[in-house]
């Protein structure tokens, strides 16, 4: 059974790895699918080839990049998937579309050779946009993309009921992490001086880093501390600026590649999310398998995952003083945060190990395409 695998709308191995989720893809999902399906196609958006990331010999032997020979637009690419690469998209029985927007090409191989698609359900795409025809045609996307796969992957429980109303065959899988290698450190987790206090992602609006930064300078005039931000994105320039006035010992280390997050986890002595908005973060599921304590922004996606007071502390994300506050609390008292620390390790173990995971989605991509044949 062949497999083929369709990005985010312009996605593709390079644009991963410019996030450093590229080891993610290739480690936690390629490395398990090569062992189940005879072959496996990535459809990327970029001209890109797959020794440039990875020297692995199984995945350099079943899988195959199907790339544009020269540069193209993404809507271009999308629009004309289904004929420039007609051969091998027939040849698949199943189609793994990871984002919505990924089901735009998946949409027309659908109609043209009857290969069914199953297709993840992460965020609602159309609410990330202003209000405007922009919006409503990322709607539209989104209810035809939804209305039209095989079956539909949702992460949360939340967004699995969103999805049934457009579709019958709804599944729950939630996002993952490799729980061995995102663990705690040995032993018992040391107390640094400054306290660290981690974020990993994307510098961007939604991500409310700004929130972060002042409360994080709040804290730091009660007591050491040091803010750590992993990632990149259009607010960095921003966001150094405003540390600089606030005189916050603040160290942006830029984008790290997913195999060396783990010991980036363990030197930190918390972890926060602050977002207005998120899916089912994997980078607080990152944070909560590596035993940190985590303090979220209480918005949809942290609350499938926190339980404020147990496996975390959830805040106000309009209200700096109520983040500062949390934060103050889990970097004072060591037994709140190595209780929150603990809770959420087990959490993590139990319900979202990525290997587990992937098996359950590799079960129905096996059916979907099982059943088309």
């Amino acid at each position: 059974m062949r497999l083929g695998l369709l990005p985010a709308l312009g996605g593709g191995l390079g644009e991963l790895a410019s996030t450093g989720q590229a080891g993610r893809l290739l480690d936690g999902y390629m490395a398990r699918y090569v062992k189940v399906f005879d072959r496996v196609v990535y459809f990327t958006y970029l001209v890109e080839s797959l020794g440039r990331f990875t020297r692995d010999p199984e995945l350099l032997a079943r899988v195959e990049i199907a790339a544009p020979s020269r540069a193209i637009g993404r809507g271009r690419r999308a629009a004309t998937l289904a004929w420039t690469e007609a051969s091998r998209l027939r040849a698949c029985a199943v189609l793994r579309v990871f984002q919505v927007t990924g089901t735009i090409p998946a949409l027309a191989v659908r109609a043209r050779f009857g290969v069914p698609y199953v297709t993840t359900y992460g965020f609602s795409y159309a609410q990330l946009s202003r209000r405007g025809p922009r919006r409503l045609l990322k709607a539209a996307v989104e209810r035809l993309g939804l209305r039209c796969a095989a079956a539909v992957i949702a992460t949360t429980e939340a967004l699995r009921s969103r999805a049934a109303r457009l579709n019958g065959n709804v599944v729950l899988v939630p996002n993952g992490v490799d729980t061995e290698r995102f663990a705690p450190p040995a032993g018992e987790r040391p107390r640094r001086d400054p306290a660290r206090v981690l974020y990993v992602g994307r510098f961007s609006p939604e991500k409310n880093l700004e929130s972060v930064v002042a409360a994080a300078a709040d804290v730091a005039r009660k007591r050491p501390l040091r803010l750590v931000l992993v990632g990149g994105g259009p607010l960095e320039e921003r966001l150094r600026e405003q540390a600089r006035a606030a005189g916050l010992d603040a160290e942006f280390r830029g984008v790290i590649p997913q195999e060396r997050l783990p010991e980036v986890y363990r030197e930190a002595d918390a972890f926060v999310l602050a977002s207005f908005t998120e899916g089912h973060p994997k980078v607080l599921i990152e944070a909560m398998a590596s035993g940190l304590p985590c303090v979220a922004s209480d918005c949809e996606g942290n609350r499938s995952l926190v339980a404020d007071g147990v496996t975390g502390l959830l805040f106000d994300p309009h209200r700096v003083s109520d983040l500062a506050e949390r934060l103050a609390r889990v970097l004072d008292d060591q037994d709140l945060a190595g209780a929150l620390g603990q809770a959420s390790r087990a959490l993590v173990v139990a319900r979202y190990d990525l290997g587990a995971l992937v098996s359950r989605e590799i079960a129905l991509l096996r059916h979907v395409g099982g059943s088309a044949v």
